[in-house]
């Protein structure tokens, strides 16, 4: 299957999409994981929420179960959740925990928040030549952005704000001091996270599949606006009179941001949005099996500003359920052996640019195993 994994990855184009192996082929699934996710930075959170009952975090990322730390001076730092000694895991129970140091469960190792090693019991029977400074904890990249957290385990990868494009100058000012998590919930779509998250990516289908919930915001598609950066894109669209009508907008945003809606796609599984009135919300799509995906909603707003949390609610999940509806009819479609690869629509400019930035990053991953 990999060969017909790489046939229809080369016959992608910017007007040709995929085949329906890159959405049914599990062979897909370990390469994925070493040729995009291990190379890219992935959303994490926010910080404010991830260390609300502690100053350690354990999570899982990309398969890989890691450890975030906030140290005494306050630094987010991130290692792989593995002492250096055996490979046990220092931390078994994902989630927040408030610890002074990393004990290791196997052999008693303890490490600083900094990751370095400060004991090991029994130490004087070691080989001569043991050194603690030799053995600290593996490090991997964590940056922020306006207190939202990602992490990257490529060496390699550019910066977070530049691989972030114009996303930290255009969003700049609708974080303020009183914005604040609203609404978290997750899902699971059986699809194919690329289904799922190409559909985010469609402005092609808002007027038909999303028309008294997402359509109303987005405006006419006449207005759209598209732009294509090395690893995100943008849909801009003013926003309605009406819907404006209904809501409060931040004044101090730039004109341009006060009347229109921003729709991020940042590669390889994550979408950003933003609208006048404060909200912020994410969407991170993340694989599970070949034909299902954990969908993470997180929406941020001001309290008394913004709408209510459960206003906010309603009307993501709104849409949201008429996209997994679609999402899971499109993954049968893949599966069902009938499908050959469509033509793209100037309104699917978006899909068609991640799909070029798959192509990139897993040629070389299917060539290696052809």
């Amino acid at each position: 299957m990999k060969t017909e994994l790489k046939q229809d990855l080369l016959a992608a184009s910017p007007t040709t999409f995929f085949g329906a192996s890159l959405y049914c082929d599990p062979a897909l699934i370990a390469i994925e994981q070493t040729r995009l996710f291990k190379r890219t930075w992935l959303y994490i959170g926010d910080t404010a929420s991830l260390f609300a009952s502690g100053n350690v975090l354990v999570q899982e990322v990309a398969g890989t179960s890691l450890v975030f730390v906030r140290d005494p001076r306050g630094r987010l730092q991130a290692f792989y959740n593995v002492c250096p000694h055996r490979a046990s895991l220092l931390c078994s129970q994902a989630g927040n925990h408030q610890l002074a140091h990393l004990v290791c469960p196997y052999h008693g190792w303890v490490y600083s928040l900094q990751g370095e090693l400060l004991g090991a019991p029994r130490e004087e029977r070691f080989p001569e030549g043991f050194r603690p400074q030799d053995f600290p904890l593996v490090a991997v990249r964590v940056e922020e952005w306006q207190g939202f957290a990602f992490v990257c385990f490529c060496p390699e990868a550019p910066p977070l704000l530049d691989y972030l494009g114009s996303i930290p100058t255009n969003l700049a000012q609708y974080r303020t001091l009183k914005t604040t998590l609203l609404v978290q919930k997750a899902y699971t779509v059986h699809c194919n996270w690329k289904v799922y998250h190409d559909n985010t990516l469609c402005d092609y289908h808002v007027a038909i599949a999303h028309r008294t919930t997402l359509s109303p915001v987005q405006g006419p598609i006449r207005f759209y606006e598209h732009s294509l950066e090395p690893y995100v894109n943008l849909l801009y669209s003013p926003t309605p009179a009406s819907w404006r009508s209904d809501h409060k907008v931040l004044e101090h945003l730039p004109e341009r941001n006060r009347q229109g809606f921003f729709t991020y796609g940042i590669f390889p599984n994550l979408h950003l949005l933003a609208f006048p009135d404060g909200v912020i919300a994410w969407i991170r799509i993340d694989p599970l099996t070949v034909d299902t995906c954990s969908v993470v909603l997180e929406i941020y707003g001001i309290p008394g500003f913004s709408p209510e949390p459960a206003t906010l609610e309603e009307e993501f999940e709104a849409f949201m359920a008429e996209d997994m509806q679609i999402t899971e009819g499109v993954q049968k479609g893949y599966a069902s052996g009938a499908y050959r690869p469509g033509p793209v629509n100037s309104l699917e400019a978006r899909i068609a640019h991640h799909q070029q930035l798959l192509h990139q990053f897993l040629l070389p991953g299917l060539e290696s195993h052809v």
